[in-house]
């Protein structure tokens, strides 16, 4: 059976190399399925805490931990102070350039939280056009909890000498060198209340759930690679024993290198006129004898006569 071929002193390194390969392709199906299953059950985390009651930063604390909060709304009772906005600059909206406009959010209490109030191109981001894009006063105030954006590779928070209108993160120690009031040390995303039109200024969106069904398709591929690279691999081992054992069996046919006629003769060469045939050089026969072998008869024939 050719399959045990594969188990043979010939073929078991490169049987133990597509083995390797093969395990490797299981693994990583599975692997995707893994990670199939750990998006799931998080979308299904942000679809409670999306579904809880937002959360009311002037009367709760913060816990410890804002993992907690991840995708939980929050909200706050208080007033925008336009008058210390700033933007974030480099923001793209499906592949337009514009800046994102941040405003302290002033609680009862007296303390404010940044919020991330939605974008803006690049023509209407002037500090001109800032008033035509304040909230209605009566708007409820409801986003998502973010964490501050540290610098990049783990430089430390640096005031500005002089306050600044322009920002390319959300560096909460940073900004609240510039401000009147104490910063909370987490910024908010703001969300689009309801019926709100998708283009209005400034654009707002809500988050999208991770996309999970791209790792049951990767998975599918990973197993499909499993299975060619293996199967593949018996049909080849296959077609090379079926190939050795056809030369063994028709020496004649391998050394000639044409297997799709395995009974073709060679052509027999035909001599020249100028050469004489191998029949010419021999003995002339005659009704089966050769001439020779009438004269060695002739002479046997002679010796037996007595003198």
């Amino acid at each position: 059976m050719y399959v045990l071929k594969i188990f043979s002193k010939k073929w078991i390194f490169l049987t133990i190399l597509v083995a390797v390969i093969v395990a490797l392709f299981v693994r990583l199906g599975f692997w995707q399925l893994d990670r199939f299953d750990q998006k799931r059950a998080y979308n299904a985390m942000l679809a409670t805490r999306w579904q809880m009651a937002p959360l009311d930063l002037g009367a709760e604390q913060l816990p410890d931990a804002l993992d907690e909060l991840e995708y939980r709304r929050v909200t706050a009772q208080g007033y925008f102070d336009y008058a210390n906005q700033l933007v974030l600059k480099g923001q793209i909206y499906r592949d337009a350039p514009g800046v994102v406009l941040v405003t302290p959010f002033v609680m009862n209490n007296g303390d404010a939280v940044l919020v991330a109030r939605g974008w803006v191109p690049s023509d209407r981001s002037a500090p001109q056009f800032w008033s035509e894009l304040e909230e209605p006063a009566d708007a409820p105030m409801i986003g998502l909890i973010r964490p501050s954006q540290a610098p990049p590779a783990g430089q430390p928070s640096t005031p500005p000498a002089t306050a600044q209108s322009e920002w390319y993160r959300i560096d909460i120690p940073a900004i609240q060198a510039q401000m009147p009031y104490t910063l909370a040390p987490v910024w908010i995303q703001q969300l689009p209340e309801a019926a709100r039109p998708l283009d209005r200024l400034p654009v707002r969106e809500e988050p999208a759930p991770l996309d999970a069904s791209m790792h049951m398709g990767y998975a599918v591929q990973w197993f499909s690679f499993a299975v060619i690279a293996g199967f593949g691999y018996i049909m080849f081992v296959r077609f090379r024993e079926r190939q050795s054992a056809l030369t063994l069996h028709n020496p004649a046919q391998a050394s000639s290198g044409d297997a799709t006629h395995p009974y073709a003769l060679e052509p027999t060469a035909m001599p020249d006129d100028g050469e004489p045939s191998t029949l010419s050089n021999s003995e002339t026969v005659h009704k089966g004898r050769s001439v020779n072998e009438n004269a060695e008869e002739k002479q046997i024939a002679e010796a037996k006569i007595p003198v």
